[in-house]
């Protein structure tokens, strides 16, 4: 139980006592240890309670399952860290989020990296049971394999014993097990999508909470919030007891430092080879960390124009459509198809396909405001997503686009341009808002193209 502290709070629910359950195996973000709560989210109740002087009671549970089973009979009145999803809307009502984390694909070591869902093929993947990622696979990717598992902890045993090919984690979860485990045949080999964007849930019938606790979570220093994060990071932890793989770079490194003392006999003694071998190992460190940084990138953006690609589109489109259906912000969206006008048949119709498809990304981000995400949804559709927009400022948004474009002499010359219009609708599906904007696309090229149309 976290304690009440003397904060002068002029709520009316003050002093009231709250059960909640947390996952009971999901270190470091929250466990249940000797009967307390520990980890992330037990610092971060500890900051809320402090701040509205409600009293946090924890119901203990054996399982993620059981605590969600549990919040649903109302046996627990709210789950302090938590993914928001559409089943789970049924029954909690969810505040700000606090806390994001990235999700990884885990595997035994050699296998290849996997662009993320839509690269694992017809590997196996395990999955704790109750996770977001359960519903969000089986509604985008049904073909997939899963294999429920009890928790991320001895999900990574059954991976390592070969029960299932590929297990989704959360980042430092996973890094922390394996190296408590010893699992130094696993490896992170990919992303999944999407992140883990964290919210306190809270019961229907005990709604009055999340206004306070969104209050609460706003009146929390960054700097605090980077303490805590500080605290319990270790993804490092499993780059440094990697001794596999340092011990390859060593015997790597040794071997052309002995050949580069035959070839050029500029090496004089055994301290110049220590020192030339510790700065080929840092010189590695820092690659492989800069290659990582490039592999992030690339699995949000398209290669040829470097505009977001189609999976960080839909994502983005999703969580628009999330916070329009709980503060009823609008949103449009614009799909700018071009039709060559000549076919492209030879290499170098090709390159000049991709310097125009480069031109029409910098027209975009040029008449596009920040606040606006621009991606390359297909080969030559891109969509411009524009969040707290009205269909009017979307117009006026796409006819600079247009007048951009026009202006561009050689852009002109190689394509022909259209444009569908569309502002989200309310209980409208990201799939439902992209047909109809797509209807409005065709529209406007049944019109002779150099337009754009709205949709109904």
């Amino acid at each position: 139980m976290i304690a009440q502290s003397n904060f002068e709070s002029t709520n009316s629910h003050a002093n009231r006592t709250v059960t909640y359950c947390i996952d009971p195996s999901w270190e470091p973000y929250e466990a249940i240890r000797n009967g307390q709560h520990v980890g992330i989210s037990a610092q971060y109740l500890k900051l809320i309670s402090e701040k509205i002087g409600v009293t946090f009671q924890l119901i203990p549970t054996e399982s993620w399952q059981q605590s969600l089973e549990f919040v649903q009979l109302e046996k627990c009145q709210a789950i302090p860290m938590i993914n928001p999803s559409e089943y789970r809307k049924q029954f909690l009502d969810f505040s700000l989020p606090y806390f994001e984390a990235p999700n990884v694909l885990v595997a035994k070591t050699g296998t290849p990296m996997l662009q993320g869902y839509a690269g694992v093929g017809n590997r196996s993947v395990g999955i704790v049971r109750g996770y977001r990622q359960v519903e969000y696979i089986s509604k985008y990717y049904p073909g997939l394999r899963l294999k429920l598992i009890p928790s991320e902890r001895e999900g990574l045993k059954m991976l390592a014993k070969g029960e299932f090919d590929v297990m989704v984690g959360s980042l430092m979860s996973v890094n922390m097990h394996i190296n408590n485990l010893k699992l130094n045949d696993l490896s992170i080999v990919g992303y999944a999508e999407p992140f883990d964007s964290l919210s306190f849930g809270v019961v229907k019938s005990s709604n009055w909470l999340v206004e306070d606790i969104n209050r609460a979570i706003s009146l929390i220093p960054e700097q605090k919030k980077v303490d805590i994060y500080k605290q319990w990071h270790n993804v490092q932890i499993r780059q440094s007891r990697n001794y596999a793989v340092m011990f390859l770079c060593i015997v790597i490194v040794i071997l052309l430092l002995l050949w580069a003392v035959w070839r050029q006999r500029y090496l004089t003694s055994y301290a110049r080879i220590i020192k030339q071998k510790n700065e080929e190992i840092s010189s590695l460190q820092a690659n492989l960390l800069e290659k990582n940084k490039t592999l992030s990138f690339l699995s949000a953006h398209d290669t040829v124009t470097g505009l977001y690609n189609r999976n960080h589109m839909i994502q983005r489109a999703e969580e628009e459509i999330s916070r329009f259906q709980r503060f009823h912000t609008t949103a449009s969206m614009i799909i700018l198809e071009l039709v060559s006008r000549e076919a492209d048949e030879e290499r170098r119709e090709q390159e000049r396909k991709e310097d125009g498809l480069k031109a029409v990304a910098k027209s975009c981000l040029n008449s596009v405001r920040e606040v606006d995400v621009v991606s390359r949804f297909s080969e030559e559709q891109f969509i411009i997503l524009c969040p707290q927009t009205e269909i009017n400022d979307a117009k006026s948004l796409a006819q600079r686009m247009l007048d951009c474009m026009n202006a561009h002499s050689t852009l002109n010359d190689q394509f022909k341009f259209a444009m569908g219009i569309s502002e989200l609708k309310d209980s409208e599906e990201f799939s439902e808002w992209l047909e109809r904007t797509t209807k409005a696309l065709y529209h406007s090229s049944r019109l002779g193209y150099g337009t754009f149309v709205a949709a109904e």
